[in-house]
């Protein structure tokens, strides 16, 4: 699981991981939220493009087939 890189608390504002403060007006009175940095981009290895391009029957099918095939799969691991 990955760490938090700041809270919200609406009461007092953000806190950062490295005590940067920014201040919010309080609207509501609520838990403080943990805040996540944005997961590291996972990208296709050669062997599940080789695999993709084989299953998609990439020489007989037009290229857009190949590309949503490729699309599919790195949502997939990125979700």
């Amino acid at each position: 699981m990955t760490e938090p890189i700041a809270f919200f608390d609406p009461q007092k504002g953000f806190h950062w991981a490295k005590h940067t403060k920014v201040t919010a007006p309080t609207i509501v009175d609520v838990e403080p939220l943990p805040l996540y940095a944005q997961r590291t981009w996972v990208g296709l290895t050669d062997e599940e493009i080789v695999t993709i391009s084989k299953e998609t029957h990439f020489a007989s099918k037009p290229v857009t087939a190949f590309a949503r095939a490729i699309e599919a799969k790195l949502k997939e691991k990125n979700a």
